[in-house]
C-alpha cells in the first residue's frame, strides 16, 4: 500500500510539474488588448505590400500607403491578403514593439486586418 501511495504522489508531482510548463503562472498577454484603439480612432487606409515576415500565426508587413508613408501592420496569417494591393483596417497599434519570435523591433506597428483591395470600376 506504502508503495502504491508513493507512485501516486510521484505520479501527481510529475503531472503538476508537466501542467506547469503548459499553463504557466501568468498568462500571455495579449497585445491587441493592451494597444487597442477606441472606436473613433480607428483609421483604414490603401497600399502596396512592400515586405512580409512570417511570424508563426502573425504575419508582420509593410505597406506603402498611397501618400508614400510605410506602416509595418501585424495581422493574421490566416486572413492575410497574398496580393500586394491591400486595403488595412487598424485597430491598435503600439508606439514601441518587440517581437520575440523575429527578433526584432517595431516603431510604430500597427494591428489590423489587410484584405485585398477591390478592383477600381470607372
Amino acid at each position: 500500500m506504502r508503495r502504491t501511495v508513493l507512485a501516486s504522489l510521484m505520479m501527481l508531482a510529475a503531472g503538476l510539474a508537466a501542467a506547469h510548463t503548459v499553463w504557466p503562472e501568468r498568462p500571455v498577454e495579449n497585445p491587441l488588448a493592451r494597444y487597442a484603439l477606441g472606436p473613433s480612432a480607428r483609421f483604414g487606409f490603401t497600399g502596396r505590400v512592400e515586405e512580409r515576415l512570417s511570424a508563426g500565426s502573425y504575419l508582420y508587413l509593410r505597406v506603402r500607403d498611397a501618400a508614400g508613408a510605410g506602416h509595418w501592420v501585424a495581422t493574421l496569417t490566416s486572413t492575410a491578403s497574398a496580393t500586394a494591393d491591400v486595403d488595412v483596417q487598424i485597430f491598435a497599434r503600439a508606439e514601441d514593439f518587440h517581437s520575440r519570435r523575429l527578433g526584432r523591433d517595431f516603431s510604430p506597428l500597427l494591428f489590423g486586418t489587410v484584405r485585398s483591395r477591390a478592383p477600381e470600376t470607372r
